[in-house]
C-alpha cells in the first residue's frame, strides 16, 4: 500500500497525516480536538523488546498515559471556568445596578432642582410683568432693578442646566432697556402674565426631559441594545513541551480568551508555534519563550513604569503546572501570578518521594513534611501536596481550596482554587495535621491537629460568635501502638482538611456524562474515578443503595465555598487484606467489612487512590474488633500461626470469649441481620456516637469526655452483611480503577 501525499502545513487537521514543511517531514496526532506533528517514525510508547533501528530518538514529548490527566484538565477547567465567569457577570451587574441606581439618585435630585429654580423664575416674570403693566399705564417706564450680588433676598441670577453650565435665569433681569422699543412695547407681556422668552434665555427641562436626555447619553451597554463584551479568561501552560494542552484548553474551553503556552526551550517553542499554526490557533495562543519562574514573576510584578491608569493586569485565571517530577518549585511563582479565586492546576510525578520513606530528607526539603508508609502513602503524599501549596499561599495571605484531589497511577493531581482571604487563612493550623504511625506493626495510625479552632459567644452581641484560634493539646497517642505494641513513626504536617468539592465534582460528572467520547477517549475512567471521589464524600451508613447521578436543574447554580474551619474525619483507608496478613487469616472481603462496619453505625466508602481499600469513620479500636470477630466466626486461626511478639499476637490477645454452655449473641441474630432487634441498633448507634466523638475530639486537638454508659467495642454485635456492604450497581458498570493496559506501563523518558 502506498503511502500518502504529504501535504502543506496549512492544510485541515486531519489525524495520521503527513505534513510536510520547511523541507521536513511530520506525522499528525489527534487527541481531543487538538493536533501535534511528531517526526514520521517517533514513539509514542515505550517497549523495550522493540528494536532501536524501528524507531527515531524521541524529539517530541508524547505520552499517551497522560491523555487521562489532559482530558481530567479540560473538564475540571471548563467546570471552574463556568463558575467564574457567572460570578464575574453576577458582580458587573451589581455593580451595575448601583451605578444606575446612583444614576437615578443625581437625576432626581437635578429634576428637583430644575423644578425648583423654574419655580423661582416664573414668580420673578410675574412680578416684573406687574410692574411692567403699571408703568405702561402710567406712562412712565424705569430701569428694572436689578439685583445686588449681596442683597440676599434678591432673586438667584444664575442657575445651572444638567451639563453643568451656569445659565440666565431670566433675560429681562439681564438684559432689560430703558426706554423700551415701541415694537416691545406691546409684545412684551403675555396675556397670563408671562414675559416672551427671548433669544438669550434657556428654558429649565422637566424631570422626565433630563431623564430622557440622560439615558440618550448613557453608554450603550446599559440599554441592553449592545451586547456584552465577553470576561476575560486568561490560561498559562507554564511547561508546555509540544503545547498539546494549550491547544486543548483553546480548542475546548470556549469562553478562554487568551492562553500562553510557556517553555524555556527554544525547540519547543517552535515546536509549539508550528503545532499552533497547524490548528490555526495563532490569534488565541501565544507561545512564549522564557523560564517559567521568571515568566510568573513577571507578570505578578510587571514593570514600575507599566503602572498607571491604563495598566492592565495580565495575571492568569488558570496556572496548570505539569512538570516531569515535582512542581513543588514553581508553587511560590504560581501563586503570585494567579487572579484573586482562580485555579491552580499541580501535576507531581515524583511518586518515589511524597508516597515512599525512601528518601524522608528529600520529601522534607520539597513539600516541608514527612512520608507515610503503608498502603494509604498515597493518600499521604497527597496531603502533603496539598499542604505544601497551603503554607506557600498562607504567607501572602492566600487560602486554598481544594476541588478536585487525585491520585492516579504514578502521579498526583489537584485542582485548588486560591482566594485572597486572610481571614481564613488563621484556620490553617487547625487543618494541618502530623500522624503517628504503626508501620512496621498492625499499619494503624493516630493523627493530631497541630492548631485548635474554636467558636466563642461574644460578650458585647448576643447574635455574634467569634472564633478562637490557638494550639492543640497534645500528644494524642502514646509512642507504642496501643494495639499491637510495636513503635510508631511521624509523618507529616500534612493536609487535614477536605480533599473535594462536591458541587464541583457533580459539574464535571456533568460534561463528561455529555461529553464526545471520540474526543475524550479516557471518558469512563473519568466517570468512574469522580463518582469514587464523589463516594468518600457522601459515605453511606445504612443505606447502601445510591441514586442514578442526574444532572442539576440549575446549570447556573454556583460552586459555593467550602466551610473554611473543616476537617476531614476521615483521613486515609485501610485494606483488609493488609489486616489480615497481620493476622494471618483468610482475607475478608471489601463488602463483608463495609457491612459490619454499616451494621454497627458508621459511615464506610471506598477510596479513589487504591482498588480493595476501606474509608471508614470507625476508630481503630473497633476496626480490630471487627477483625477479631471474622476470625471467630469467618476463619479461625490455624495452630500456631501466630506467636509471641507479633503484631497480630497481642491483638488476639483481646479477642472475646465465649464461655461454654452460654448461647453466642451472634448465634441468636444470623449472620444475614434480619432478626437484630431495635434495642441492639440503639445500643450499636450509641457506640458509634460516643466512638465518633472521641474521634473529633482528637482531630479538633481536645481531650474527649469519657461516655456516661457507652458500650466499648466488645459489645456491639458484628454481623458481616455483604448484601448491607455492597453498594448496588448502577444502570452502567463504571471503570473505578485503571488497569495497566499492556507491559511496561508507565511514565516515559524525557525527550532529548
Amino acid at each position: 500500500m502506498e503511502e500518502a501525499a504529504a501535504v502543506p502545513l496549512t492544510a485541515d487537521p486531519k489525524p495520521d497525516q503527513l505534513i510536510e514543511h520547511e523541507g521536513k517531514t511530520y506525522r499528525t496526532i489527534r487527541e481531543g480536538k487538538a493536533y501535534i506533528l511528531v517526526p514520521p517514525k517517533a514513539r509514542t510508547e515505550i517497549d523495550p523488546k522493540a528494536a532501536a533501528k524501528d524507531s527515531e530518538s524521541q524529539t517530541v514529548f508524547y505520552n499517551p498515559i497522560q491523555q487521562f490527566n489532559r482530558d481530567l484538565s479540560v473538564l475540571a477547567i471548563r467546570a471552574f471556568g463556568r463558575d467564574l465567569c457567572e460570578r464575574r457577570r453576577v458582580r458587573h451587574e451589581g455593580s451595575r445596578e448601583k451605578r444606575v441606581e446612583k444614576r437615578n439618585v443625581r437625576k432626581e435630585k437635578k429634576g428637583k432642582s430644575a423644578g425648583n429654580h423654574a419655580k423661582v423664575a416664573q414668580e420673578v416674570d410675574g412680578e416684573a410683568a406687574e410692574e411692567t403693566r403699571a408703568a405702561a399705564d402710567k406712562g412712565t417706564l424705569k430701569r428694572a432693578r436689578v439685583a445686588d450680588e449681596d442683597d440676599d433676598e434678591s432673586p438667584v441670577k444664575l442657575r445651572k442646566s444638567t451639563d453643568g453650565e451656569k445659565l440666565a435665569i431670566e433675560s429681562e433681569l439681564e438684559h432689560s432697556v430703558d426706554p423700551l422699543p415701541e415694537d416691545m412695547q406691546v409684545d412684551e407681556v403675555n396675556g397670563d402674565g408671562a414675559t416672551a422668552p427671548s433669544k438669550t434665555t434657556v428654558e429649565p427641562r422637566t424631570t422626565a426631559e433630563t431623564a430622557s436626555a440622560s439615558e440618550s447619553n448613557a453608554p450603550a451597554g446599559f440599554n441592553g441594545s449592545v451586547k456584552e463584551s465577553k470576561p476575560p479568561f486568561r490560561i498559562l501552560d507554564a511547561l508546555s513541551a509540544t503545547g498539546l494542552r494549550a491547544l486543548r484548553y483553546a480548542q475546548e474551553v470556549p469562553f478562554a480568551t487568551a492562553i500562553t503556552a510557556n517553555d524555556m526551550s527554544r525547540d519547543a517553542v517552535r515546536s509549539i508555534a508550528l503545532n499552533v499554526k497547524h490548528n490555526g490557533l495563532e490569534s488565541r495562543i501565544i507561545a512564549h519563550t522564557s523560564n517559567a519562574l521568571a515568566h510568573m514573576y513577571s507578570v505578578a510584578f510587571p514593570p514600575s513604569d507599566s503602572h498607571g491608569p491604563d495598566h492592565v493586569s495580565h495575571r492568569y485565571d488558570v496556572i496548570d503546572l505539569d512538570p516531569y517530577g515535582t512542581a513543588a518549585p514553581f508553587i511560590d511563582a504560581a501563586l503570585h501570578a494567579l487572579n484573586d479565586g482562580g485555579l491552580l492546576c499541580v501535576t507531581c510525578t515524583d511518586s518515589a518521594v511524597f508516597a515512599s520513606c525512601g528518601y524522608p530528607e528529600k520529601t522534607f526539603a520539597l513539600y516541608g513534611g514527612l512520608p507515610t508508609k503503608g498502603p494509604h502513602s498515597h493518600e499521604g503524599g497527597l496531603r502533603l501536596i496539598l499542604n505544601s501549596i497551603a503554607t506557600s499561599a498562607a504567607r501572602h495571605g492566600l487560602a486554598i481550596e481544594p476541588l478536585l484531589s487525585l491520585s492516579i497511577d504514578f502521579y498526583i493531581r489537584v485542582f485548588v482554587r486560591v482566594r485572597k482571604s486572610p481571614a481564613d487563612v488563621k484556620f490553617l493550623a487547625g487543618k494541618t495535621m502530623i500522624a503517628y504511625n504503626c508501620d512496621a506493626g498492625c499499619g494503624s495510625w493516630t493523627t493530631q491537629l497541630l492548631g485548635r479552632n474554636h467558636q466563642s459567644q461574644s460578650k458585647t452581641k448576643s447574635d455574634t460568635v467569634n472564633w478562637k484560634h490557638g494550639a492543640a493539646q497534645a500528644p494524642s497517642t502514646d509512642r507504642h501502638c496501643e494495639h499491637c505494641g510495636y513503635k510508631t513513626h511521624v509523618a507529616g504536617p500534612m493536609w487535614a482538611g477536605p480533599l473535594h468539592n462536591a458541587q464541583f465534582i457533580e459539574k464535571m460528572l456533568e460534561d463528561v456524562q455529555a461529553a464526545d467520547h471520540e474526543d475524550y477517549a479516557t471518558h469512563a475512567r473519568i466517570e468512574g474515578m469522580l463518582d469514587t471521589a464523589l463516594d468518600e464524600i457522601y459515605a453511606a451508613t445504612f443505606v447502601p443503595e445510591k441514586s442514578p447521578f442526574t444532572p442539576s436543574s440549575n446549570p447556573d447554580v454556583l460552586i459555593s465555598k467550602s466551610i473554611p474551619e473543616q476537617v476531614d474525619n476521615i483521613p486515609f483507608f485501610f485494606i483488609p487484606s493488609a489486616l489480615s496478613k497481620v493476622l494471618h487469616c483468610v482475607a475478608p472481603s471489601e463488602a463483608a467489612i463495609k457491612g459490619a462496619l454499616r451494621h454497627m453505625g458508621y459511615r464506610a466508602t471506598r477510596s479513589h487512590c487504591k482498588p480493595g481499600s476501606v474509608k471508614t469513620e470507625a476508630p481503630w479500636s473497633v476496626v480490630w474488633e471487627v477483625m477479631r470477630e471474622w476470625v471467630r466466626q469467618k476463619s479461625p486461626l490455624k495452630e500456631g500461626s501466630l506467636r509471641e511478639g507479633m503484631p497480630g499476637w497481642r491483638i488476639m490477645q483481646a479477642a472475646r470469649v465465649i464461655e461454654e454452655g452460654v448461647a453466642d449473641p451472634i448465634g441468636a441474630v444470623g449472620v444475614d441481620g434480619a432478626a437484630a432487634v431495635s434495642a441492639e441498633a440503639i445500643t450499636n448507634s450509641e457506640a458509634a456516637a460516643a466512638d465518633a466523638a472521641t474521634a473529633a475530639a482528637d482531630m479538633n486537638g481536645t481531650a474527649a469526655a469519657p461516655p456516661a454508659s457507652g458500650p466499648t467495642p466488645k459489645l456491639m454485635k458484628v454481623v458481616f452483611d455483604e448484601a448491607l456492604g455492597r453498594d448496588k450497581p448502577r444502570k452502567k458498570r463504571l471503570v473505578r480503577y485503571q488497569q495497566n493496559p499492556r507491559e511496561n506501563w508507565g511514565p516515559m523518558a524525557r525527550a532529548k
